[in-house]
Formats: structure tokens, sequence, C-alpha cells
């Protein structure tokens, strides 16, 4: 190899790893000012369409729910199920089944799912991102998982609406080839909800068996 091509050479691999600088400081740049909105709203109200898809398995599903969000609380609404989370116990009702299943969050370094409560912040913890591109009025943002052997997905990209500075959508890449996606079709923040909106109330389903699944 004489000296040219090797002077080449370093400056392609130079301009690689600037551009892969930039793109990263652009990505922390965006999502820095997403979370300094997101964590500006006292309760976060939503609809989504949630769909997951896997090719091998056969398997292409969709379905809607509402979600609704204060601090570490939630309410979610999906298929026939409604999951009330005080914060500390998550409280499974299902419907046709009529019974309830009582499970205590998991801590977060044991936790291999996306929690509800944390999809809109999701990316602010655990994670290396890249920016990817603007597409069609959307910040595309990829999230990399840092303990990527602990997680049951190897990548997840962000949809930020550029002109609301808000997450439109999130598409989970799971290791076993399935896609989740998460399509968030309504967004309100700010509104009233009492605390006891995430309380469950055992006397409202005095016919349901209770599952206490808890350590």
């Amino acid at each position: 190899m004489n000296m040219k091509s090797f002077i080449i050479i370093l400056l392609t691999i130079s301009t690689c790893f600037s551009a892969i600088a930039q793109q990263d400081q652009k990505a922390k740049l965006i999502l820095d000012k997403l979370s300094v909105k997101t964590k500006s709203y006292k309760t976060i109200k939503a609809e989504f369409k949630f769909a997951i898809s896997n090719k091998a398995e056969g398997i292409n599903e969709s379905q809607t729910g509402k979600i609704q969000i204060k601090g570490e609380k939630y309410f979610l609404s999906i298929s026939g199920q409604d999951v009330i989370s005080n914060g500390k116990d998550v409280y499974t009702i299902i419907k046709d089944a009529e019974e309830v299943h009582i499970n205590s969050i998991p801590d977060e370094d044991e936790e291999d799912f996306i929690s509800p409560n944390t999809i809109f912040t999701l990316y602010e913890t655990g994670f290396k991102y890249k920016y990817v591109k603007e597409d069609k009025g959307m910040h595309i943002i990829n999230l990399y998982p840092k303990d990527a052997e602990d997680k049951d997905f190897h990548r997840i990209a962000l949809y930020i609406n550029k002109a609301k500075n808000q997450i439109s959508k999130v598409k989970i890449y799971g290791k076993d080839g399935a896609k989740t996606i998460y399509s968030i079709t309504a967004f309100i923040a700010n509104t009233t909800m009492p605390d006891s909106k995430f309380t469950f109330n055992k006397s409202k389903y005095p016919k349901y068996e209770i599952v206490d699944l808890r350590d």
C-alpha cells in the first residue's frame, strides 16, 4: 500500500467517525429537548394502536388501547383488559376470565420489557442512541440497549414529531424476529386525574378471582 492510499483510507475512517459523532450529538440534542418537555407534563393521556408481527411464526395482530399516566402510576386499557399500577404493584383485570392478577413491578435492572408508563421516556436510561434520518416531519432515532444480553430486543426506533416535539411512534425489534409497534393516535397532557384512578378497588369486582403473584 502506498502512502497516498494509506492517507485516503485514514481520511475515510476519520470522516465516518466524524459523521457518527455528529449523528449521536444530534440525537442527544433532540432527546434532551424531548425529555425536558415530557418531564414538564403532570399527566399524560393517550390513545394508541398496538401491532405485533413475526413472519417466522405467522403472527400479524393489532389492537387499540388507551393509557393515562401520572408520575409512576398508570391506567391502561387494551384488548379486554384493564391494567392498573399504583407505582408499586400492577393489577391486571382480565374481564373474560373474571380474574385479577397482582404482580410487583420488577426492579429496573431486572426488567426485560417496556413498561407502559415509560413508553414516552424509555430513552433516558440504559441506551446508546444514533440519529438515523428525518422523514415526513419525523426525526428517527435508533436506541440500542447497553445491556443487550439481558434484553429480549436488540433495537428500538423512535419516531419524534419535529413540529410537536412528541413521540409519535415506537418500534421495538425483538431478538426472535418479532416487531412491536406503538403508534400514538391521540395525545393530551396535563388533564386532571384523581389518584383513585390508579388504585385497585376490589369492591368493583366482587365475582372476580384474585390471583396474587407477588413474592
